[in-house]
């Protein structure tokens, strides 16, 4: 896949993320209508350059692009 592709898809994932906040992988997947593979390499790019963060719960992995506070009981 090329740059620009990845590039794109990159601002359409953080776009939305700002629009929505904090949404799991495939919830991105749906609201973009965006394959699984393409959403994780736009995430990976968000994360390389530290524009968004990531958290795992109950199994699913999640992106916001706000640090969100972590409560463990």
């Amino acid at each position: 896949m090329e740059k620009t592709k990845i590039g794109l898809n990159a601002g359409k994932v953080w776009r939305i993320l700002n629009e929505k906040g904090e949404l799991s992988i495939f919830d991105l997947c749906r609201e973009l209508g965006l394959t699984f593979e393409d959403v994780a390499l736009a995430i990976g790019w968000l994360a390389r350059e530290s524009k968004i963060f990531l958290r795992k719960r109950e199994g699913m992995l999640f992106a916001s692009i706000e640090n969100v506070e972590f409560t463990f009981g």
